[in-house]
């Protein structure tokens, strides 16, 4: 059988098949995670710093992927959501450590930002 897609995936797996199994609900949670941290720091943009940025990407980043991924990994490997959620636990470290990386980059690139904080005020009224 073939296989479409890039080896992106631990034991170069890849394409639509790797992707429908279990993590699925990690996956599809992302671009809403994205949305939601995008959309948060914009709204916090005038008076952004470090923490601010970091509870929003812990709370996005971390917490609602989990919240998504882990009820929907237990019903595709039929167990439960506690057990989904504890198995979790494992790459709680490492997205935790990427939540603040990802906090501490933003916040430096404000710093270079072309965004202008009166133009930006003026959008968000708007829409």
């Amino acid at each position: 059988m073939f296989q479409f897609g890039l080896p992106l995936l631990s034991g170069g797996r890849g394409g639509m098949g790797a992707l429908m199994g279990p993590s699925i609900g990690y996956i599809l949670s992302w671009p809403f995670a994205v949305f939601f941290i995008g959309y948060f720091t914009e709204k916090a943009w005038s008076t952004l710093n470090l923490w601010k940025v970091i509870g929003v990407t812990l709370v996005f980043g971390v917490l609602f992927i989990n919240i998504v991924g882990a009820p929907i990994m237990a019903m595709i490997t039929h167990t439960s959501i506690v057990g989904a959620l504890m198995g979790g636990l494992a790459f709680l470290p490492g997205d935790c450590i990427k939540a603040v990386l990802a906090a501490v980059v933003a916040v430096q690139l404000k710093a270079v930002s072309p965004i202008n904080t009166v133009a930006l005020r003026h959008v968000v009224r708007t829409h």
